[in-house]
């Protein structure tokens, strides 16, 4: 086994939560991939770092050691990093987005971006909420683009760019439909499209919280295969009568054969779209990003 950082990183969320499951959601990984990488490590090491039973998580001595040795380690090359790049224009800027994100003024932005950034190459990546966060931790992302109420994410740093109206897509010949627009409560006893909290924690998390406040209880079709990664996936299986979904507005313009788009009202939901970034981005490139989507042009 090689020693690589995010095996202190994972090892350093559990010392410090002492619970598997905000561990786990904290870096980003299942918690069977954590137990797995905590294995890995003590294995590695020769060391009994935790000691364990089914309800209680504790650090032994090495483990505590470990703890500060990590801490060091990660500080030291956090800020190290951070140092060297705050006045170094990347050559790259690998820019991460959810699909919908073709949809809103972003794509405009960043091609005002790269006028002012003639010599950096923008690469842009499509991925999930979640694969953006990751990335964005273990550098392989710079910009993230995504909706989210919030961003819990270690070396990550986030904005709101401006809040977006959710919507209901479903089927035309749906009764709800014939609706100018759909009360949320309306959404009772409808099937609804969901991710899941493993794909999207923070969208899980928000829509429950909506419901559960207005009172709403649809019947939940959680992650129905593949397609419910990609847009066009997703209306194929509204299309085909699999359920209804809640969708941002930028979509509305997007359209496809056999789904429509209604707004939703009493109340109307709205999410923030977000701008995050990796806290080692140079401050010349942060502070032109800032520049760009704080224009009002």
């Amino acid at each position: 086994m090689v020693l690589e950082l995010r095996h202190l990183r994972a090892f350093v969320a559990l010392a410090e939560e002492l619970n598997f499951t905000r561990a786990a959601a904290r870096v980003f990984v299942t918690q069977p991939a954590l137990s797995h990488q905590i294995r890995r490590l003590e294995e590695h090491l020769g060391l009994t770092l935790f000691r364990r039973t089914s309800r209680h998580v504790a650090l032994t001595d090495d483990g505590k050691r470990l703890l500060r040795l990590s801490r060091t380690v990660l500080t030291t090359l956090d800020d190290g990093l951070r140092d060297l790049r705050q006045h170094v224009a990347p050559q790259m800027l690998n820019v991460g987005f959810v699909d919908y994100v073709g949809h809103t003024a972003i794509p405009e932005r960043l091609q005002r971006l790269r006028g002012h950034l003639p010599d950096t190459h923008l690469r842009q990546m499509e991925g999930s909420t979640l694969e953006q966060l990751r990335g964005l931790q273990d550098g392989h992302l710079d910009v993230g683009f995504f909706v989210a109420t919030r961003v819990r994410a270690k070396a990550v740093r986030s904005r709101k760019l401006w809040d977006e109206e959710l919507m209901l897509a479903l089927p035309e010949t749906h009764p709800l439909a014939q609706l100018e627009a759909v009360p949320l409560g309306a959404l009772t006893g409808q099937h609804l499209l969901l991710n899941s909290a493993e794909s999207n924690p923070d969208m899980f998390a928000y829509l429950h919280r909506l419901f559960g406040e207005a009172g709403v209880r649809p019947v939940e079709v959680v992650n129905p295969g593949a397609r419910m990664y990609s847009f066009a996936g997703i209306m194929h299986l509204i299309d085909e009568g699999e359920g209804l979904f809640l969708i941002v507005k930028s979509l509305r313009s997007a359209g496809h054969p056999g789904v429509v788009f209604r707004p939703l009202c009493d109340p109307t939901p709205v999410i923030p779209m977000r701008m995050a970034w990796r806290d080692t981005l140079p401050g010349a490139v942060l502070k032109l990003l800032m520049r760009v989507f704080n224009s009002e042009d």
